[in-house]
């Protein structure tokens, strides 16, 4: 999703890139902006995954709590810890970043072949 999503503003802004590479901008300058949107679009993500994981479990152990009790789980599935968390958000994060990468990338091919 996000690939798409940045690929959508790189095509809209094609011409502004392009009038930027004739001035001299490199590509890493004109990527810069893109990949800071795809991360957070990631860490966006991540944080809602993670907000979603712990609502079910909530949920879960709300509604299922007395059978959980017969087999002898009293408190029922533990939340989501801070590292899970974590490593939820950072891989949203790299995820987010990598599509965007990716996306910037195959547009700013073609450029860097231009006499």
């Amino acid at each position: 999703m996000t690939f798409n999503t940045i690929r959508l503003q790189v095509l809209t802004r094609a011409a502004e890139l392009d009038v930027a590479s004739l001035f001299g901008a490199t590509p890493a300058y004109m990527r810069r902006p893109f990949l800071y949107f795809g991360a957070l679009q990631g860490l966006a993500a991540g944080l809602l995954a993670v907000a979603a994981v712990q609502a079910a479990l909530w949920g879960f152990n709300r509604r299922i709590g007395p059978v959980l009790e017969l087999v002898g789980l009293p408190e029922g599935f533990a939340p989501l810890s801070a590292a899970g968390a974590d490593v939820a958000l950072a891989i949203g994060f790299g995820l987010g970043w990598l599509g965007a990468w990716l996306a910037v990338s195959r547009h700013l091919a073609p450029a860097r072949s231009r006499p």
